[in-house]
């Protein structure tokens, strides 16, 4: 098995868990990218509602900053094959009463 079987395998895995799928309000849905060429990883905090719904990580205001100081364009940004991105939690985890997202 090469590395990039092993990483599709570990990426397959990931995007099918459903792991925690009873303790998600919108309900399971992983949002990683990854490649064995990728030369760069961005290692973020778990999704918002905007990735969630989209299943782009970083598309939302925050992106636009990060794009903004890498100085990299959105295309670049979202190939996969040159930045891979990996959020610490995989799916958007709800918000607390007070109306925070919740933290891993």
């Amino acid at each position: 098995m090469t590395a990039e079987d092993s990483l599709d395998a570990a990426l397959e895995r990931a995007r099918a868990c459903r792991l925690c799928a009873e303790d998600l309000p919108l309900g399971p849905r992983p949002v990683v990218r990854a490649s064995t060429t990728a030369r760069l990883l961005i290692v973020g905090q778990a999704p918002g509602t905007k990735v969630h719904e989209t299943g782009l990580p970083f598309n939302d205001a925050s992106g636009e900053r990060l794009r903004d100081w890498l100085q990299m364009d959105r295309e670049t940004f979202y190939d996969e094959t040159r930045v891979a991105i990996m959020p610490v939690g995989l799916c958007y985890p709800g918000r607390d009463p007070k109306g925070a997202t919740v933290r891993q």
